[in-house]
């Protein structure tokens, strides 16, 4: 808020976070155009929708996955007006390559049906871990997505084909 309060002065703020007690009439509150700023979490990642809301800024976007980016980019221009997505992290920062990369990616998916992109390059990223096992991430990081998907396939192929492999068997490869 002393941001908010610094750059533009006659700003009406509202604050929301997931321990507002009234939280849903500080953001009806806003919807309804009885402040200017919203200063809040990633609360409104899942499913705020303002149309008239034109400019989203996230602090610290290093520190968010692709995806949450990618849909708290998501809040905002819906109503065919021009958007503005600024993500910032702190001056000086030496950023991992991981977050660089989350970073790049959402830059260069920005488009109308950026989605399927951002995805893509979130699973290269992350790593597509085990299908059929316990492990959420990571496993196509030591051969690559396509060599990953291609041995997935055969695996299926096999599976498919001799009926003899168990599903625990298919895990384990």
């Amino acid at each position: 808020e002393a941001i908010i309060a610094r750059v533009a002065p006659d700003a009406r703020v509202v604050t929301a976070h997931g321990e507002c007690t009234d939280l849903d009439q500080r953001l009806l509150s806003f919807a309804a155009r009885q402040a200017d700023v919203l200063v809040c979490t990633t609360i409104i990642e899942s499913g705020l929708d303002i149309p008239t809301v034109n400019t989203i800024v996230i602090f610290s976007a290093h520190m968010f996955g692709l995806a949450s980016l990618h849909q708290l980019r998501g809040r905002v221009g819906r109503a065919g007006l021009q958007a503005y997505a600024v993500m910032t992290y702190p001056k000086g920062k030496q950023l991992s390559a991981e977050s660089q990369e989350r970073l790049d990616a959402i830059k260069l998916f920005s488009g109308l049906g950026a989605g399927f992109g951002v995805a893509q390059r979130d699973l290269e990223i992350r790593g597509a871990g085990s299908l059929l096992g316990a492990d959420q991430s990571g496993a196509a990081n030591g051969v690559g997505t396509e060599l990953y998907i291609q041995m997935l396939r055969e695996t299926m192929n096999e599976m498919r084909e001799t009926r003899s492999i168990s599903l625990r068997e298919a895990a384990d490869k």
